[in-house]
């Protein structure tokens, strides 16, 4: 007689007690995946938490964040819900409090790596964790609330870059209707996400663009950014992220790179592409990685750094040009 393998739904229905965690410096679809799944678990009557440390606080509007927690409680408990993570180092749950999880299951779109999970849903042509998750919910005829909906438009939207990445889909747009009749607040979402921005931020991006550095004809666009730069704008870490996609903005860049330095010294890359050219390629051969369009490393040598981004592309459009000739 043969045993069938439990479902991420078994697991779900067997627990009482159950933690949700996501990535570090979570994003909206971080964010919304687990706060989403959070209160479809309260409404099955569960004694759930979500992990969340620290968050940008322009996810402050969410008034559910404000019940976030720090690590867990409990000696011990049943499971443990990992959202839009799957490598263990950049979990946003200390690892002794995942040593404390009976079983642990996973909703991601990205190539699981590290987590050792029970089970698993996942699916990497889907371009946001909160669409599966929605597909799951609906399979499993959970209903969604005003409030799910919320966060689970704002994590296919930000995932989405704006429904503009070539990953949405026509089944993206048809979710994104279907949540906006159950009652998500787009509207707020899109204004405090999209269409608000601090000063301090908004004067850090015109730096980068009075000074960034055209390689290559303008296929190639980078700019630094200082640790004395940023402290004397005023900018906090979590405003110095995202200026890569100003760069990438550009007509006629391929590639952008922004260097920002971090407390410690080293500087993060931020590597943006329209797809021309594969970042994750480039990341990796720094040490570190993410997908083609988007992707990062850390480094110690700015110079040196920007020389070999700038062979690395010359590099893949000699091959492009010898391939095409």
């Amino acid at each position: 007689m043969s045993i069938l393998k439990k479902t991420v739904m078994d697991y779900i229905k067997e627990s009482q007690t159950i933690y949700i965690a996501t990535h570090i410096r979570p994003d909206g679809d971080a964010i919304g995946s687990a706060f989403a799944l959070c209160l479809a678990l309260k409404d099955m009557n569960k004694d759930v938490h979500v992990i969340m440390p620290s968050y940008s606080s322009r996810f402050s509007f969410l008034k559910e964040l404000n019940e976030a927690k720090d690590k867990v409680n409990e000696a011990e408990y049943d499971l443990l819900i990992c959202t839009d993570c799957s490598d263990i180092a950049r979990v946003s749950i200390e690892q002794e409090d995942i040593a404390k999880a009976k079983n642990i299951i996973a909703f991601d779109h990205h190539k699981f790596s590290s987590i050792n999970a029970t089970a698993m849903l996942v699916d990497e042509k889907c371009p946001a964790v909160c669409q599966l998750l929605y597909k799951f919910l609906i399979d499993n005829s959970i209903k969604i609330s005003k409030e799910m909906a919320t966060y689970l438009y704002m994590g296919i939207m930000t995932d989405t870059g704006s429904f503009n990445y070539e990953r949405t889909t026509a089944e993206t747009y048809r979710i994104a209707y279907e949540l906006v009749s159950l009652g998500a607040d787009f509207v707020t979402v899109c204004k405090k996400i999209n269409d608000t921005v601090k000063e301090c931020k908004a004067k850090l991006m015109a730096y980068v663009l009075n000074n960034m550095e055209v390689y290559l004809d303008g296929k190639v666009r980078m700019a630094v950014a200082t640790k004395e730069l940023l402290d004397s704008l005023g900018v906090e870490k979590e405003d110095a992220e995202g200026m890569t996609n100003y760069l990438r903005m550009i007509e006629g860049t391929m590639l952008a790179a922004y260097i920002r330095e971090e407390e410690n010294g080293k500087f993060k890359v931020s590597l943006r592409s329209e797809g021309q050219i594969d970042s994750a390629v480039i990341a990796s051969s720094f040490g570190g990685g993410g997908h083609i369009r988007a992707a990062g490393f850390n480094t110690n040598d700015v110079e040196d750094t920007k020389k070999q981004i700038i062979t690395k592309v010359e590099e893949v459009l000699n091959f492009e040009s010898n391939r095409n000739s």
